[in-house]
């Protein structure tokens, strides 16, 4: 029996796990428009790294529309309004920079609830019982037991944590575990370049008795990053039989920046770890003062570069939040990986020993570094 393969009408991608703001949001149910965004402030003071967004409706008297809201970011107060064109798609563009997105549940709905034990506003609540499809908490006073009508909207079979919202720390802790992890992280070897000006494939020079893309595959390996080699297609027969993973590139004439949006088509919500092959003298100890210095809240965290203190792309963790920023900034013309970092919300380190950093490009970069390979 044969089977026919599905026809796709459209490009077949990998979706982003968003909700209706963005990947990780919280809607608070249960209690007045004062005290949701007076949580939400508490919520934003207890992470000042972090950048906690608000989603909320515009309480004017007399708004244009229904769909009238605001969206406000922690980081410069910025506030981005929309009346007309109010759609997940628009709110996931202005707040692709947060960290978590609360809600006011009196106005929008989100993918996770947290129900705040307010009894004067039991009849809202109740009759926003269709709404609650994923409640993760319920927020008590420190003297109050969860009420009967708070109860009967909680699943069954699942236990659902009951926090003081009094307790700060303990507070913080649950919003830290629950939306605040860092995304998993895989690593993306960018091995597609033409090696124009060194004559011969860079991924193939064997700096340490083996291939460099065999020498990083296993330094990550060994670290319990899943690599991948990012490669153009013909070369992916090579490495697959040399049993290594690949992703090859599906954006093309962009150089290593097509490499890492290729990652990010297929494994959208990891973060990626990304290193040229063009780093011999790269260790260890590189790649875990970049794991142990991450700073998740950041579009990407990179090194300084020692040589003219850019950010370093190709020595970097690239966040889930980068992949939108990349496609826009490809949009105005930008191929880049280092404008892209220069142009956007990155964590900058420096490395322990900056001389791990070097680059070796070209022959002449060859013989400085590794003298002894000379031809």
């Amino acid at each position: 029996m044969t089977t026919e393969k599905k026809h796709l009408k459209h490009g077949d991608l990998n979706k982003p796990s968003y909700g209706q703001f963005a990947r990780k949001e919280l809607a608070i149910y249960g209690t007045s428009c004062a005290e949701v965004k007076a949580l939400t402030e508490r919520v934003r003071n207890l992470f000042p790294d972090d950048n906690i967004a608000f989603a909320d409706a515009d309480h004017q008297e007399n708004p244009t529309s229904t769909n009238h809201s605001h969206w406000q970011d922690k980081i410069g107060n910025i506030q981005v309004t929309s009346v007309e064109k109010d759609n997940v798609y628009s709110r996931r563009i202005a707040l692709n920079e947060a960290s978590l997105v609360m809600v006011n549940g009196n106005h929008f709905r989100a993918d996770a609830q947290v129900i705040v034990c307010n009894p004067e506003k039991e009849k809202s609540l109740l009759k926003r019982a269709d709404q609650l499809t994923n409640v993760v908490a319920v927020i008590t006073s420190h003297d109050l037991e969860v009420p009967d009508y708070v109860k009967q909207l909680l699943p069954a079979d699942k236990t659902i944590p009951v926090l003081n919202g009094e307790d700060d720390q303990k507070l913080s802790a649950w919003i830290a575990a629950t939306f605040l992890q860092p995304a998993p992280l895989h690593a993306l070897i960018l091995t597609g370049g033409k090696s124009v000006r060194m004559g011969k494939d860079k991924a193939l020079l064997a700096y340490h008795g083996k291939p460099q893309y065999q020498y990083l595959y296993q330094l990550l390996e060994d670290e319990g990053i899943v690599p991948f080699i990012s490669c153009r297609e013909e070369q992916r027969d090579f490495f697959e039989d040399h049993g290594c993973r690949t992703i090859t590139d599906r954006i093309l004439g962009v150089g290593p920046l097509g490499g890492i949006i290729s990652a990010f088509m297929r494994y959208p919500d990891h973060a990626w770890l990304v290193l040229a092959c063009d780093l011999p003298l790269l260790d260890t100890d590189v790649i875990r003062q970049l794991m142990r210095e991450r700073r998740p809240g950041a579009l990407a965290t990179s090194y300084q570069s020692p040589f003219d203190r850019f950010p370093e792309p190709l020595i970097a963790i690239w966040e889930p939040s980068s992949y939108p920023r990349i496609m826009q900034l490809v949009a105005q013309g930008i191929s880049c990986p280092r404008k892209v970092l220069i142009n956007s919300p990155v964590h900058i380190i420096h490395a322990t020993d900056p001389d791990k950093l070097a680059n070796v490009n070209s022959p002449d970069d060859l013989e400085d570094v590794f003298p002894e390979m000379r031809e």
